[in-house]
Formats: C-alpha cells, structure tokens, sequence
C-alpha cells in the first residue's frame, strides 16, 4: 500500500524534488477507482478488509500471493478487457474482448520475448490448477489462524 500515511517528512521531501505525490491524473478526479480497481479481486477477496499491523504476517501474506494465488490468477483465471467505449445520446455501450488470462495475453503479444515464452508454457504445464487451490485454501486457513493467534495476544496484553 502506498497511502500517505506511509510518507515521513524525509520521504516528502525528497518526492517533492522528483515528482508530484498523487495516483490521479491532472483534472481527471476520479482516476483513483482505476488504480485501485483491482484491490477487491487481489486483495479484498483473499485477506479480506481488516487492516494487519503485525511484522509477522508479512511473510505468510507474500508466501500466499508468490506461491498460490499469482499463479492462479495469471495462469488459470480469465479476465475480460474493455475493447471500446460507444456513446448512444446518454447511453454509452462497452464492447469487450475474450475473456483470456493474462498468461494467454502475454502469449499471443507481438513483442513477448521467445524465452520467456517458453519459460511460462513450461512452468503453466507443472502447475495443476486443482491443487494450486487447495493449496491456496490451506495456507489462508493458516494465515487466519496465525491472525487469530495474534490478536488474542494482544487482547491478553
């Protein structure tokens, strides 16, 4: 998360001589639902909407996307795209293209390099989808114990 509860005087002041501290684009007010647009599937799905303050559950967390939930979603979980924008008098009309995931996409681009290619045909034909969500399910199941763990402690103290 990069909100700006996370910037110190140190931190701004050395962005204010870079660039400007904002998602959005100029006069675009509402750009920030398209930076955060996935946060539900990617995060708020997973983890839920609790805010975690604890060290310890950083590493289960980053275990859980690296290992589990990327995999799935890049190789396994079709997504469809927003091809165009048709505007009837008030109505506007969305044309979408094939759901693919974004291992077909990155597939079937013009200047995807042959190596990697290779390299994710390989690793998507190791992966069972099956498994990688059990697995998922497991380590959640783990994770929201560890969480449980850790809040009754913190209740006893």
């Amino acid at each position: 998360d990069c909100g700006s509860e996370f910037i110190n005087k140190d931190v701004a002041g050395y962005a204010k001589k870079r660039w400007k501290l904002t998602r959005s684009r100029p006069y675009k007010k509402n750009d920030n639902c398209f930076v955060e647009q996935k946060n539900f599937t990617h995060v708020r799905e997973l983890f839920g909407y609790e805010r975690f303050d604890d060290e310890s559950l950083v590493e289960k967390m980053n275990e859980i996307y690296r290992d589990c939930w990327n995999p799935l979603q890049n190789y396994f979980i079709p997504t469809t795209k927003l091809k165009e924008k048709i505007r009837k008098g008030s109505r506007i009309k969305k044309m979408y293209d094939d759901p693919q995931t974004p291992y077909e996409r990155v597939i079937k681009a013009p200047n995807t390099d042959e190596a990697l290619i290779k390299t994710m045909i390989e690793i998507k034909s190791k992966t069972n989808p099956f498994k990688l969500k059990a697995k998922l399910d497991l380590k959640i199941k783990e994770f929201n114990q560890l969480l449980r763990k850790i809040q009754k402690l913190k209740d006893v103290a």
